[in-house]
C-alpha cells in the first residue's frame, strides 16, 4: 500500500513518467529525423559502392557458352548479371535489400553488347537519367569503361564488364533522394524502428531509475515518521552522495539538533521543578522548623529546674537541630544548578560551595577538558553526575569529620571514574546501613551506562567512585 502514495496524479512518480514521455516523443521525432537522413546518406554510398565491390568476373563466367544472337538467350545473360549483381549487394551491402525493391523502377540496368551493338537489355528501361549516362557510355567506347553523370539532384554511373569474346556488358545504377524517403516504406519503418528501440529503453531505464528515487524517498518518509513519535535515534541511510544525500544528511543534522534541544529542554525542565520544590521547602518545612527550634529554646528556658523537663527538651531542640539541617541539604540537593544552564564545572563549583560553606572545609576539583567536552552532549548524565558529588560531599561534611574534599574525573581503560575522596575518619561500607543517601548513589549509578558504584573507606579517608563506560552514544 505504500507504493499506492507515488502513484496519486500529484505524486512524483506520475509527474517523472509524464516528463519523459513527452521527452520521449520530442526525442524521437528528432532522432527519427537524423535516422532518416542518416540512411539516406548510407544508401547513396551504397548505391555508389554497388559497382566498386561487385565481382564482376564470377558474374561473367557464363557468358561464354551463350550465343548473343539469340534474343531469349542473350536476355537470360542480361538478367543474369542483373540478379547475380543484386545477390552480391544483398549479402555485402547494408540495407541493400531496400535498394533492391527499386530495381523495377529503372535504376538498374544491364545492357549486353556485341562489339558497338547493343545485343539486348534488361526490364524496364532505365530511367531518362541513367539511360542519358548509358548512351554516352556506349558513344565513349572502352575508352572510357566508367562515367559518373550528375543531374539536378540525383546522380548515375555506369561500368563496362568484358564478358569474353568481344561481347561486353554495360552495367548502370541510378540514385535519387526519393530512394531513402519514399513514404511508403522507408520513413515510416526508420521511425517505427526508432520508436520502438527508444520506448523499450527508456522504459527501462525511467522505471529502473525512479524504483531507485522511490526506495531512497520511502527510507527518508520512514524516518521521518519515527521523528515524528519522537525517536530521534533513526537516520536516513543514503550513501549516493549526491544532492538527495546531501539533503537527508541535512535532516539527519537537523534530528540530531532537535534530539539535544528536547534533552536540554527536560534537563531544564527538572531543574526548574527541583528549584520550585526547593522553594516550596526554604518557604514552608524549613521556616516552621527553625520556629520549631524557637518554641523550644523557650520551652528550655522556661523548665528551669526541673532537670528530667531540661533534658527531654535538649533532647527536642537537638532532633530540631538535625531536622533544620536535614532540611538545608535537601532544599541545596533540589536547587542544585542544572547542567543546560551553567555548564557542569559551574554547578559543581556552586553546589559545593553550598554544601561546604562555613564547614572550614577545603575542597578542589579536578575535572578534565576531554571528561567535560563528553558530558557537553550528554547532559542528563552530567546531572546524574553532580547529583552524586552532591550526595557524597554532604555525607563526608556530616558524617566523616574530614577537612578536605576532592572531586575528580578520571579514564580508566575505556571507562570513566568519578570520584569524591575526603580524609575524614572513614566507615565500614559493609556494616553501613543502606539508608537513603547510599541507596541514592547507588541508583544514581545505574542510570550511567554500565553504570557502577564503588565505597572504598579506611581510616585514612573514604573514596566514593562511579565508574561507567566511555562510549555512550550521544
Amino acid at each position: 500500500m505504500s507504493w499506492l502514495r507515488f502513484l496519486r496524479p500529484r505524486g512524483l512518480f506520475v509527474k517523472q513518467v509524464a516528463s519523459f514521455f513527452l521527452a520521449f516523443i520530442a526525442v524521437w521525432l528528432v532522432a527519427g529525423m537524423i535516422d532518416v537522413w542518416l540512411s539516406n546518406a548510407r544508401f547513396q554510398r551504397d548505391a555508389g559502392g554497388l559497382l566498386e565491390r561487385a565481382d564482376f568476373a564470377a558474374l561473367a563466367a557464363p557468358a561464354g557458352r551463350i550465343d548473343v544472337t539469340d534474343p531469349v538467350a542473350c536476355r537470360h545473360l542480361a538478367d543474369t548479371v542483373l540478379w547475380g549483381l543484386a545477390d552480391q549487394g544483398v549479402r555485402e551491402v547494408s540495407d541493400f535489400v531496400d535498394l533492391v525493391a527499386y530495381f523495377k523502377d529503372g535504376r538498374l540496368n544491364v545492357r549486353v553488347l556485341d562489339g558497338a551493338r547493343i545485343a539486348c537489355a534488361t526490364a524496364p528501361a532505365p530511367v531518362p537519367l541513367l539511360r542519358r549516362a548509358l548512351d554516352a557510355e556506349l558513344r565513349a567506347g572502352a575508352a572510357r569503361g566508367n562515367a559518373l553523370l550528375h543531374g539536378p539532384d540525383q546522380w548515375a554511373m555506369t561500368r563496362r564488364v568484358a564478358l569474353g569474346g568481344g561481347r561486353e556488358a554495360l552495367v548502370g545504377v541510378s540514385y535519387w533522394p526519393g530512394w531513402a524517403t519514399d513514404t511508403d516504406y522507408v520513413v515510416p519503418y526508420d521511425l517505427a524502428r526508432t520508436f520502438f528501440y527508444a520506448l523499450g529503453i527508456g522504459t527501462t531505464f525511467v522505471a529502473l531509475w525512479m524504483w531507485l528515487l522511490l526506495r531512497r524517498v520511502r527510507r527518508a518518509t520512514q524516518a521521518a515518521d519515527r521523528w515524528a513519535e519522537g525517536d530521534f535515534s533513526v537516520r536516513i541511510a543514503d550513501r549516493s552522495r549526491d544532492e538527495f544525500s546531501a539533503l537527508a544528511e541535512r535532516f539527519n543534522r537537523m534530528a540530531d539538533a532537535l534530539s539535544r534541544t528536547l534533552h536540554l529542554e527536560k534537563a531544564l525542565g527538572g531543574s526548574l521543578e527541583r528549584n520550585r520544590i526547593a522553594r516550596d521547602l526554604h518557604d514552608t518545612a524549613k521556616q516552621r522548623s527553625f520556629v520549631l527550634g524557637l518554641k523550644l529554646a523557650e520551652l528550655e528556658h522556661d523548665a528551669g529546674g526541673d532537670e528530667r523537663l531540661a533534658r527531654t527538651v535538649a533532647q527536642a531542640r537537638a532532633l530540631a537541630d538535625r531536622l533544620q539541617q536535614d532540611l538545608v541539604d535537601a532544599v541545596s540537593g533540589f536547587s542544585a544548578p542544572a547542567i543546560a544552564e551553567l555548564g557542569l564545572r559551574e554547578a559543581l563549583t556552586r553546589n559545593i560551595d553550598d554544601l561546604l560553606g562555613g564547614s572550614g572545609i577545603a575542597w578542589e576539583l579536578a575535572l578534565p577538558r576531554a571528561l567535560e567536552d563528553w558530558l557537553r552532549e550528554r547532559p542528563a548524565l552530567a546531572q546524574e553526575l553532580l547529583m552524586i558529588a552532591h550526595e557524597a560531599v554532604a555525607n563526608a561534611r556530616r558524617h566523616s569529620g574530614c577537612r578536605r574534599v576532592r572531586v575528580a574525573g578520571e579514564r580508566h581503560d575505556g571507562r570513566w571514574w568519578w570520584s569524591v575522596q575526603d580524609d575524614g575518619g572513614g566507615f565500614d561500607p559493609a556494616s553501613a546501613p543502606l539508608g537513603m543517601g547510599l541507596a541514592n548513589l547507588r541508583w544514581r549509578a545505574d542510570q550511567l551506562p554500565h553504570g557502577q558504584l564503588k565505597i572504598v573507606s579506611s581510616s585514612a579517608g573514604t573514596q566514593v567512585r562511579a565508574e561507567f563506560d566511555a562510549d555512550a552514544p550521544a
